[in-house]
């Protein structure tokens, strides 16, 4: 089993797979990507798709990335959030949370295996935080809810 981790994007810019992965390295990580840094592919630049394997023993985190107009799961994963948002009760932290699904151009879905060990968390983390602050994003996660800039629960979501 596995659960998704978001970063729903206020920007149109986004980091290059490079971009990423030096983060990752500069923070002290040992991994492999697939792409790998080598294929003629992974310096696409309109890139989709990004593996990172954390930890050999266990299943690597998948990005992918959708852009607003350019793939149709965008605008049901917006619809689907916009329509679990409305139901919550209102708040200030509701209609801003309602503003980011509304706004968003790009959303970052990272698959996780559930059983991700701790330095797989640290590893995730890191990625999360390095995304939402190069995409004017917000991390969102499955069964906990959407986060603020701050790192603190913005809106409750189970």
């Amino acid at each position: 089993m596995s659960f998704y981790a978001r970063v729903f994007s206020l920007a149109e810019d986004y980091p290059s797979r490079y971009a990423i992965c030096d983060e990752l390295l500069e923070a002290g990580y040992e991994f492999s990507t697939f792409p790998g840094k080598y294929d003629e592919d992974f310096d696409e630049k309109n890139w989709k798709y990004l593996m990172l394997e954390y930890d050999p023993n266990h299943e690597p985190i998948r990005i992918e990335r959708n852009v607003k107009g350019a793939d149709s799961i965008f605008e049901e994963e917006q619809e689907e959030f916009l329509e679990v948002l409305k139901e919550l009760p209102y708040s200030k932290e509701q209609k801003k949370a309602i503003e980011i699904i509304k706004n968003m151009v790009q959303i970052y879905a990272l698959d996780i295996d559930e059983d991700i060990t701790e330095e797989g968390w640290d590893f995730l983390e890191t990625l999360l935080d390095f995304i939402a602050d190069a995409t004017d994003g917000y991390v969102q996660i499955d069964e906990e809810g959407i986060y603020d800039k701050e790192g603190e629960l913005l809106v409750e979501m189970e």
